[in-house]
């Protein structure tokens, strides 16, 4: 496997962990902490960041063309049979998570998060268990 790659998916898998391992506190805490707010926005961005460099990694590693977007990058995942193309079709939303987190920062992120925690990392787990046979 490919240095860089087993490195990414090491680090998404960090951060996942540790995501879980405090879940039950981020979720009572996360509507009325802004400490919280900003540990949690940090760690579901860089979830959201690693995922698709892994995506554009596996692609470029494959030999098939480049992605012209976040988003293509997963599409191009279910194009390719590296993950089930319906999978690729729900999970492009990371996409969209990542672009809300980098750009919509006045906007209220709390619900997102939330439901990053409730349904994200489930989807990551995924995620990384289904590039098993590819890499």
């Amino acid at each position: 496997m490919n240095g860089v790659l087993f490195n990414k998916i090491q680090r998404l898998k960090e951060e996942i962990k540790y995501l879980v391992d405090n879940k039950p506190e981020f979720l009572q805490s996360l509507k009325t902490s802004i400490a919280t707010k900003k540990i949690v926005e940090r760690s579901v961005y860089l979830c959201a960041e690693i995922v698709l460099d892994i995506a554009e990694l596996l692609i470029i590693k494959k030999g098939y063309p480049k992605a012209s977007s976040y988003s293509d990058s997963i599409y191009k995942l279910g194009d390719y049979h590296i993950i089930p193309e319906d999978f690729a079709n729900r999970f492009v939303y990371i996409a969209g998570l990542r672009n809300f987190l980098a750009h919509d920062y006045q906007k209220d992120t709390v619900p997102e998060l939330e439901k990053f925690l409730l349904v994200g990392v489930k989807d990551i787990e995924c995620f990384i268990e289904l590039l098993k046979n590819h890499l």
